[in-house]
């Protein structure tokens, strides 16, 4: 008697990253949330602050983290990152802004890659099976589009929505759901920066007679007025955040530029610490950087990995135009 086997490897990936940063609250709620893509980075920049980047996004990645802070990006722009995620998955997101009336509108994809392994068969009373020539993958996908606004003579307050369309795909069965995300931003006179969102709420997600919610989460954030000291400039950030079925998360982030000589080039250092409780393998410090020549950006940041004994590493790049008038 022979039965089809699928051993793809990966799918241990998409186990642990579904349990394994979560999984003492998911042992205490005994909840399970599909499309955890949504939940991962999508931003060079934003890893590298620990994802304590909602309050001072300015760029198109900001469709991923705040949907109101795209109308602080006042000329067309594009941009993506790369990062070589656990378990020899590939995590990666693009995204692309145009300013539109009074804000911007902006469209993105973000995409996790588990890989492909052998298909096999197992024969009764055999320990390995027999290849069959074809091979089976495993892959997560998001497509989300977004919308900015600001409103006030200095606009100060800013507005956002975004829907977004999820898929999961394993072997031959794959799952699919819609979902929304809302965004405010408000800038105060002293340099203050708020900001707040609530993301991925929507339809459920069959996969394979499964189904799950999606992993909704709200997220607010502060960031303190920056501090000039001529070439140099820094800032700090704050944010809590929690995904249902997951603890709640507190992150510091702090970010420093210096303008080396006069011109358009900036460099930049950053670093996020997240408090996550017990029970959560990603290593809480983040550290990264970046250098802007011209209307060109270039964006790293690091994460380890406790239990795995390892790291990733995430590289970004971007193009912004000038914006009218400049």
């Amino acid at each position: 008697m022979r039965r089809t086997l699928h051993l793809l490897l990966p799918l241990a990936a998409l186990a642990w990253l579904g349990a394994r940063p979560t999984r003492a609250a998911a042992q205490a709620s005994g909840e399970s949330r599909a499309a955890l893509l949504l939940t991962l980075p999508s931003s060079a920049r934003a890893l590298a602050l620990g994802d304590a980047w909602g309050p001072v996004a300015d760029d198109e990645n900001a469709l991923f983290y705040n949907p109101a802070q795209l109308a602080r990006v006042r000329a067309w722009s594009v941009g993506g990152s790369l990062q070589r995620y656990v378990v020899s998955t590939t995590l990666g997101a693009f995204a692309a802004a145009v300013p539109l009336a009074r804000g911007t509108v902006a469209i993105g994809v973000q995409v996790l890659d588990y890989g492909s392994e052998p298909e096999l068969v197992s024969v009764e009373g055999a320990q390995t099976g027999d290849p069959t020539g074809a091979s089976v993958s495993a892959q997560d996908f998001a497509l989300t589009a977004g919308y900015g606004a600001a409103f006030g003579a200095a606009h100060r307050l800013r507005i956002g929505g975004a829907v977004k369309y999820a898929q999961q795909h394993v072997a031959n069965y794959s799952g699919s759901a819609v979902a929304g995300d809302l965004g405010a931003a408000y800038s105060l006179p002293s340099g203050w920066e708020l900001a707040g969102a609530l993301q991925h709420f929507g339809s459920e997600l069959t996969l394979a007679a499964v189904t799950a919610p999606l992993p909704w989460t709200w997220r607010v954030g502060a960031a303190s007025p920056v501090a000039d000291f001529g070439r140099f400039a820094l800032r700090t950030m704050a944010e809590i955040r929690k995904s249902s079925g997951a603890v709640t998360t507190g992150v510091l982030g702090v970010e420093g530029t210096w303008h080396p000589a006069r011109g358009a080039t900036v460099l930049a250092a950053r670093a996020g610490y997240s408090f996550r409780g017990t029970g959560d393998d990603r290593s809480p410090l983040t550290l990264g950087g970046g250098v802007t020549l011209g209307r060109f950006t270039v964006d790293y940041a690091y994460q380890g990995f406790d239990l795995l004994g390892g790291a990733t590493h995430r590289f970004g790049v971007r193009y912004a135009a000038a914006m009218r008038g400049s």
